[in-house]
């Protein structure tokens, strides 16, 4: 597995793209962002290869 494969925070995101952890949240309740994986406690797990194709997806249907 590498690493765009492997689950990661929803901090880590936010540190990738230079954004705050609720500036995510916001995206994926905008439907911007789907994780892979919410936890029993609601906190939210994506992969990076996932990540960088929604986003590119929100950005064409946009313009």
């Amino acid at each position: 597995m590498n690493d765009d494969d492997r689950l990661i925070t929803s901090g880590d995101v936010a540190r990738r793209l230079g954004v705050g952890t609720r500036t995510v949240g916001a995206w994926v309740r905008r439907g911007w962002l789907r994780p892979a994986v919410t936890t029993p406690g609601g906190r939210y797990r994506f992969r990076w290869s996932e990540v960088t194709e929604q986003l590119r997806e929100a950005r064409e249907r946009d313009d």
